[in-house]
């Protein structure tokens, strides 16, 4: 059966937003007083922004600040974000033509939220390039449970058998994999791990390897 759906993880893969989030929280908990290093934010990469505060209390305990520290840091992540701008990762746009001029579905499905997706489209030009999205608040379960990937061929009409996931983080692929949906992985902050290589149908350096690879799924 060949890819008749394509699943986008959004941040990270699509654009380069976890970066300036990793230098807004970073600033933020180290203000603090608390170490923060990128070892600290990869835990958080891949779940939903609902979750987060589960991970970051098992950090650093039960008196952490979350929801002080959460609100400076969405501030200073928008200001990040205004100040620099939103990158689209390399090889996107080469990979949605080649998507279009195939007839081949495409959708989001990110932890993210509906607002933060539909901002993140219409600030990149990317607005009406995809056929639907889905968001973490759509779900119950956030990765690396497979609900998003569920749904999202739900909405397409597709089976996993027909659908293709493309991700950068472990939660997203461990959610693929649940889903029963193959999955190439895209690494940005995260290095290629054993468990990516043995899990990953394939593991590429940017979205336009992706096009080489539509007509032999």
């Amino acid at each position: 059966m060949g890819t008749n759906l394509v699943i986008f993880d959004m941040d990270g893969l699509l654009f380069d937003t976890e970066r300036p989030s990793f230098q807004a929280l970073q600033e933020v908990v180290v203000k603090r007083g608390y170490p923060f290093t990128l070892d600290h934010y990869k835990q958080l990469i891949g779940i939903p922004d609902r979750e987060s505060d589960v991970v970051l209390l098992k950090m650093y305990g039960d008196d952490f600040p979350f929801d002080v520290i959460s609100e400076e840091y969405h501030e200073r992540f928008k200001r990040i974000l205004v100040d620099e701008g939103i990158s689209v990762k390399p090889g996107v746009v080469e990979l949605l033509t080649a998507l279009e001029e195939r007839g081949i579905k495409k959708c989001i499905a990110s932890s993210s939220t509906r607002e933060t997706i539909a901002g993140y489209l219409k600030r990149t030009g990317l607005e009406g390039r995809f056929d639907f999205y889905i968001s973490g608040n759509d779900i119950k379960k956030g990765k690396p449970h497979p609900d998003i990937f569920v749904v999202a061929c739900k909405l397409a009409g597709e089976p996993a058998e027909s659908a293709l996931v493309l991700e950068d983080s472990l939660n997203g692929l461990k959610a693929a994999c649940a889903a029963g949906i193959r999955c190439v992985m895209v690494p940005d902050l995260i290095d290629p791990t054993e468990e990516m290589r043995e899990k990953a149908y394939k593991i590429v350096s940017d979205l336009g390897e992706v096009v080489g690879l539509l007509d032999i799924f």
